[in-house]
C-alpha cells in the first residue's frame, strides 16, 4: 500500500518529555492505511523509537483521498505508560496481541508483559 505522510504540526511538550505531532495522509486510490503502518512511517521520518511512538487519532471523511491524524512520540516508557490511556496503547498494537491482551484481561491475569516498551 502507498502513501504518504506531511508533517503539519509539532510541538515539543518538554514537562512530559513527548513529540506532538499532526500529519496529513495523503491514499490517493486507496483506503485508509491502519495505525501500524503509519506509526512504522511517522517513526521512520522522525527518526524515532517505533515502540515509543503512539497514534492517538486518525480522521478521514466519507470518500476522501486524504486523513489528517496526531501522533505522541515519547523519549521513555516511564511518560508513555503514565499519560496514554490504555485503550490507546492497546490499538496501537497487532491484531494478534490486541486479541491475547483482552483474553488475559477478562481472566483477571498479566498481561502488561505484552507491551513491547515495559
Amino acid at each position: 500500500m502507498s502513501f504518504n505522510i506531511e508533517i503539519l504540526e509539532e510541538k515539543k511538550n518538554p514537562l512530559i518529555d513527548r513529540l506532538e505531532v499532526k500529519f496529513k495522509i495523503d491514499h490517493f486510490g486507496a483506503s485508509t492505511p491502519n495505525r501500524l503502518e503509519v506509526k512504522k512511517k511517522i517513526a521512520a521520518i522522525k527518526s524515532s523509537n517505533e515502540n515509543f511512538t503512539i497514534i492517538s487519532n486518525i480522521q478521514t471523511h466519507f470518500g476522501g483521498a486524504d486523513a489528517i491524524g496526531k501522533a505522541n512520540i515519547y523519549g521513555n516508557a516511564k511518560d508513555l505508560k503514565f499519560f496514554e490511556p490504555f485503550h490507546i496503547k492497546v490499538r496501537n498494537l497487532t491484531k494478534e496481541t490486541r486479541a491475547e491482551i483482552y483474553k488475559l484481561k477478562k481472566k483477571k491475569e498479566p498481561y502488561k508483559h505484552l507491551f513491547k516498551y515495559e
